[in-house]
């Protein structure tokens, strides 16, 4: 079972982006990176901006950047705290 956690994060992130607010992708994508050495966050990020950039004319690729910062910023404290 807890093989599956990861997984399930990453599809309710993937479906969130779909189909929810863009909050819970950004928490789901904080989660996988606070817990796992996760590159579905930046799978999910990038995801994010192709959905909702079209609409925005002149936009930053916000959830990329953060996608980035969150992949490669949490890491250490990742390997402090979860991974010793």
């Amino acid at each position: 079972m807890r093989h599956l956690i990861r997984p399930t994060i990453a599809i309710a992130g993937a479906l969130g982006a779909i189909f929810a607010p863009p909050w819970v992708p950004l928490i789901c994508m904080g989660f996988l990176a606070f817990r796992y050495p996760a590159w579905e966050v930046l799978f999910l990020g990038l995801m994010m901006d192709f959905l909702w950039l079209p609409a925005l004319p002149h936009a930053f690729p916000l959830f990329t950047a953060a996608a980035f910062v969150l992949a490669w910023g949490l890491e250490p404290l990742r390997k402090e705290f979860i991974f010793p």
